[in-house]
């Protein structure tokens, strides 16, 4: 985080303004304080961009896609300005940590158990975009955050609403980052839909694993022109080797050759259980190897306790599961709720 300047506003929407996080052409984040105590991140448009529809639309599509999105691997919205705000913000969870690209850049490559746990995580994440009608478009590095709770996508600002032919601006214009886009995110634009994420996440465990993307050339003409031909392989050297197949298949030139992002969870997961670890697990594995907080940041997670053997494990159907359990609980709120005095 960086100071606040004096230019910088003190509040945005009652949040207190406590430092500068980034910035980019759309505007600038900051790192925000809300009455309750809470850090979030708050995300605001440069005032240049409020005389342009396709700026204003795209934020207020950001702000309804994150809206719509319910998962531990995607930063939740937390409020949000109205339609004619000015400036127009939206707050978002604050993760704090660093993002995959500083990660790999600072500590090297993840290993491969590190690495499939990244992958079932990012995946998770996806299928739960997907199954609320969105398309990220703009899975990269920088846009993964590595926190203390396991990795979480983060910046909504190239998502597309309602799937393939979905986009409300109807932009035919090619949106995305050369390095991590897919090819027809470049050729046929207007048709893009779930597969372009796959590739995507491709591109993100290539770097995350490998240290390179799967295409690389030295200027943006020329990696969009070989990203786009079906004649240029995808580099995927250095990727661990358990994961090298699947990771070969998301990378299809061809949307139609890609496996689904079910597939991949599938795929992911068994792998996963090869190794003798479950998800909650790997997911903590990887927060603890990969988290590092800043100087307010809080600690990394501790280490579980081994797990202790219990000499009986109660049943969804027995007396003691946890059915049962609820029901007797629920009963008992619903006795609470409707008990009324004696009628005098």
């Amino acid at each position: 985080m960086h100071p606040r300047e004096d230019t910088d506003p003190r509040q945005i929407g009652g949040i207190e303004v406590l430092g500068r996080l980034g910035k980019g052409g759309m505007g600038r984040v900051y790192l925000g304080r809300t009455e309750d105590g809470d850090r979030v991140a708050v995300k605001t448009m440069h005032k240049e961009h409020a005389d342009n529809p396709a700026a204003m639309e795209r934020f207020s599509r950001e702000i309804s896609a994150m809206s719509m999105v319910c998962s531990p691997g995607v930063a939740e919205l937390v409020a949000a300005s109205a339609a004619d705000a000015d400036p127009r913000w939206l707050a978002m969870e604050y993760v704090p940590g660093l993002t995959l690209r500083e990660h790999v850049d600072r500590s090297g490559v993840l290993d491969g158990p590190a690495a499939t746990a990244l992958a079932l995580l990012l995946a998770e994440a996806l299928a739960a975009i997907h199954g609320a009608g969105l398309l990220h478009r703009d899975l990269k590095p920088a846009n993964v955050m590595l926190g203390p709770e396991g990795p979480k996508v983060i910046d909504f600002g190239l998502v597309a609403i309602g799937g393939a032919g979905g986009e409300l601006t109807g932009s035919r214009t090619t949106l995305g980052t050369p390095l991590c886009m897919a090819p027809e995110q470049i050729a046929t634009p207007a048709t893009v839909a779930e597969p372009a994420d796959v590739y995507g996440l491709g591109a993100v465990l290539v770097f995350a694993s490998a240290g390179h993307y799967p295409v690389m050339r030295e200027s943006r003409d020329a990696l969009l022109a070989a990203v786009a031909l079906s004649s240029v392989p995808r580099d995927v050297s250095g990727v661990p080797g358990e994961l090298a197949p699947l990771v070969e298949r998301m990378l299809a030139v061809d949307p139609a050759e890609r496996p689904g992002v079910g597939e991949v969870r599938a795929e992911l997961r068994e792998l996963l259980a090869a190794s003798g670890r479950i998800p909650a697990a790997a997911r903590a594995d990887l927060a603890r190897a990969t988290y590092v907080p800043g100087p307010d940041d809080p600690e990394p997670p501790a280490a579980p306790a081994p797990a202790r053997l219990r000499r009986r494990t109660a049943t969804a159907d027995s007396p003691t599961g946890p059915k049962n359990a609820a029901a007797v609980r629920a009963a008992e709120r619903l006795r609470r709720a409707y008990a009324r005095p004696p009628a005098a």
